[in-house]
């Protein structure tokens, strides 16, 4: 039972993850503008962290089952270490980085990214189908 919540928290995410980048690729200017304007709020951090932990120990608990073992895994792993860090880093420089990273990177770089996203929605779905 476990595992196909976790599974099903994964596809979860993983379509999330998919739409938002794809979104971005045609609006990536929106979709800056909606992340600076969550991650302003109090709890724009938070929501963070609660996703990238739950990600990880769905993938953690889903790897088992899927045909990449290993690499949700390391997913899983990287998703929970990077939540950890997002709370180390705090809301200011969050905040800051995602300000400098839309005004110092180009819309082709951020659609080029976007693409990478798609691709990881897309993994996270097929590896737990």
């Amino acid at each position: 039972m476990a595992i196909l919540i976790s599974q099903i928290t994964v596809f979860i995410i993983g379509a999330t993850v998919a739409l938002l980048a794809a979104w971005g690729v045609f609006a990536p200017a929106k979709l800056m503008t909606w992340v600076s304007t969550v991650m302003d709020k109090d709890w724009g951090i938070y929501v963070a962290v609660i996703v990238r932990l739950i990600l990880g120990v769905a993938l953690i608990i889903a790897a088992p089952a899927s045909p990449f073992p290993v690499v949700f895994q390391v997913f899983g792993a990287i998703a929970i270490i990077a939540a950890v860090a997002l709370l180390l880093i705090g809301r200011g420089l969050v905040g800051r980085l995602i300000a400098w990273f839309s005004e110092q990177v180009s819309v082709a770089t951020i659609r080029v990214w976007l693409l990478f996203g798609i691709a990881f929605g897309g993994f996270l779905i097929y590896g737990v189908l």
